[in-house]
């Protein structure tokens, strides 16, 4: 049940370092405290965190589940959690096409309002039509 334990790793980081603000440095500095407190909470022998996705690119996969073969993403704050979602799905892919090891999947973890739009409409249509390729996305909120 690894994954309860980091998708709850989530929740308290974002409870305990969370506040919206309209301040733009400081929501990147608190969404930046709440991922690495996430990070530090899961990390073990089978959990790795800031996985590279492909050698030439500076993007990283938050955290991968080893033995799951599973990537989670955190959008801290519920603005635009679309934009972040649909890049994410594209860091799983290409890391799936330079690695041996592939991925099975993708769980997307952000506010609670923002996944509810991403478990509706375009976001459903897209995990649906990743399920058919073998790609299980979830959207998780917090």
């Amino acid at each position: 049940m690894r994954d309860y334990k980091i998708i709850e790793a989530a929740r308290l980081a974002h409870r305990q370092f969370w506040r919206a603000t309209s301040d733009e440095s400081t929501g990147d500095k608190q969404a930046n405290k709440v991922t690495k407190a996430w990070q530090k909470g899961v990390v073990s022998n089978d959990i790795q965190c800031e996985v590279p996705i492909k050698e030439d690119l500076k993007e990283k996969i938050d955290l991968i589940d080893r033995s799951a073969n599973m990537a989670y993403e955190m959008k801290v704050s519920g603005k635009n959690p679309h934009n972040e979602f649909y890049r994410d799905i594209f860091k799983v892919i290409i890391y799936n096409q330079h690695h041996g090891k592939k991925l099975n999947g993708l769980v997307f973890i952000t506010e609670q309002d923002g996944a509810d739009k991403l478990n509706k409409g375009l976001g459903r249509t897209v995990k649906e039509l990743l399920a058919q390729y073998k790609l299980y996305i979830a959207v998780v909120g917090i």
